[in-house]
């Protein structure tokens, strides 16, 4: 039933509930298992920084690859082999095409919940992904904050 699954790897506290999850699936269908972050330059706009500088860029970049790279140890002490994508461009998007290329037949991401004005100015990654994924899509939550 699920012989490749992606997880969707960031910084946030949720990402050991979402390995957890995706530990167990990988062990009971003996799945191939793939991580993946995002490096996403639209961030920038967030930071409220002048003007982009190539030690933002970098600084950036090694944010989104040490979570990934921290998600592979933690999964090798479970006994899970994986497979890492550090990819650039828009979540949601990068996501489903590597979903798509792998032929994933499960994507397991987290989501928290978000009050207020980031509700409304951004959507959420994991409510989007929903949409553009060519495969059923596990939504760990972090209900703690609800």
């Amino acid at each position: 039933m699920f012989d490749t699954i992606l997880v969707a790897v960031d910084a946030s506290a949720q990402r050991g509930g979402v390995l957890l999850h995706a530990a167990e699936i990988t062990r009971r269908f003996s799945a191939r298992l793939h991580l993946v972050s995002v490096y996403d330059i639209g961030q920038l706009s967030e930071a409220k920084v002048p003007g982009p500088s190539p030690e933002i860029f970098e600084t950036l970049a090694a944010e989104s690859k040490r979570p990934l790279e921290e998600a592979q140890k933690e999964l090798a002490a479970m006994g899970i082999r994986s497979q890492c994508h550090f990819l650039e461009g828009s979540v949601i998007e990068q996501i489903a095409l590597l979903a798509q290329s792998l032929e994933a037949d499960l994507v397991v991401m987290g989501h928290r919940y978000v009050t207020g004005l980031r509700r409304l100015l951004g959507s959420s990654a994991a409510k989007g992904l929903i949409d553009r994924a060519p495969c059923s899509v596990l939504i760990v939550r972090d209900d703690k904050l609800v």
